[in-house]
């Protein structure tokens, strides 16, 4: 697909589940840059409420100038990755000094995904268990690890994925934004093929709702606003233990 005929569309959602009593996801994105970033957020309503919006509205804010200023030029790979893993590292900086300096926000956190979409290239940003996959010719593949004592557990053998889904292991997240002064950013970049589909998700979907089933859905999917609802819905239906937040991404061909 040459990077003339790419243009994005897409459609988020965030919705505060069954069980809890507050939302402390965010979401946010630009179309029009094609930049979508969500976070799920710890320490507390107040606190992780916060840590997610700050972690959002940094992160995207700071591409958004970043693409703008390229916009006339091409941008390559590396330049690309290097933007989203220092926005996500800066914005690491902000979320643990706001954290350091105000008792009420001692402790939050946030995990964070990001994606970009310039020409053909996406590259995708993470720092948790909020995850990016990339849906093509009707197969859903994950391309983001979650950083977490339970994939931890799965890296060295104890758990299949499978396993993984009924173990008893608490939510614990290995890496955050904000709960440390450094912070180490995962960040790869993928080729695009037209009618891609890229999702971003926080736990509150992947814990309620099986990767075999998300693809089940996005096989069916009309229009990516539709299969956002549809997915949030199935998380409800499934419990709703969690807040649920979800993020589509549709590659399709310019006019």
């Amino acid at each position: 697909m040459s990077q003339q005929q790419i243009q994005v569309k897409i459609a988020g959602i965030t919705d505060t589940g069954l069980r809890r009593s507050a939302n402390e996801d965010y979401i946010g994105f630009d179309q029009n840059l094609g930049i979508a970033v969500l976070a799920d957020g710890m320490g507390g309503h107040k606190a992780g409420g916060t840590a997610s919006r700050m972690a959002v509205d940094s992160v995207l804010e700071t591409l958004k100038m970043l693409i703008s200023q390229e916009a006339s030029g091409a941008v390559s790979s590396s330049q690309l990755l290097a933007m989203v893993s220092n926005t996500i590292t800066d914005t690491n900086g902000k979320i643990h000094q706001t954290s350091s300096v105000n008792s009420d926000f001692k402790g939050m956190g946030a995990t964070v995904v990001a994606a970009v979409i310039k020409d053909t290239q996406l590259v995708v940003g993470h720092v948790g268990d909020s995850r990016a996959y990339l849906f093509r010719n009707r197969f859903l593949s994950r391309l983001t690890k979650d950083h977490s004592l339970l994939q931890k557990l799965i890296d060295k053998g104890f758990y299949t994925e499978l396993e993984a889904r009924t173990a008893t292991v608490g939510h614990v997240v290995t890496r955050a934004l904000g709960t440390r002064a450094e912070v180490e950013v995962d960040a790869a970049r993928h080729e695009l093929e037209q009618h891609d589909l890229v999702l971003l998700c926080s736990d509150g979907l992947t814990d309620m709702v099986s990767d075999n089933l998300i693809e089940v859905v996005l096989q069916d999917c009309r229009d990516v606003e539709s299969a956002a609802q549809i997915l949030v819905e199935l998380a409800n239906e499934h419990g709703g233990k969690d807040n649920i937040s979800v993020i589509l991404v549709q590659v399709q061909a310019g006019s």
